[in-house]
């Protein structure tokens, strides 16, 4: 079971991430996510979407996401 945590109610760390290759919904990338997060980016095909967390070099390459920019 998964905790969702909402883009509108979030105050901590975030890692920005592009996503390349597919949209950014359920399943096609990494779980965990601040949901609502997505924005539209000049710079990536689909969006950039945040996380509370890094996340790995594994999971970056596995769903083609660059990291865009860490904040805290």
């Amino acid at each position: 079971m998964s905790i969702h945590i909402f883009d509108d109610e979030y105050t901590g760390p975030r890692w920005t991430y592009g996503v390349t290759l597919r949209p950014a919904i359920r399943f096609a990338i990494p779980e965990g996510y601040i949901c609502d997060s997505q924005k539209d980016d000049s710079n990536f095909r689909y969006c950039t979407v945040d996380y509370p967390m890094a996340l790995t070099e594994e999971q970056l390459n596995h769903y083609d996401m660059i990291l865009v920019k860490e904040s805290n």
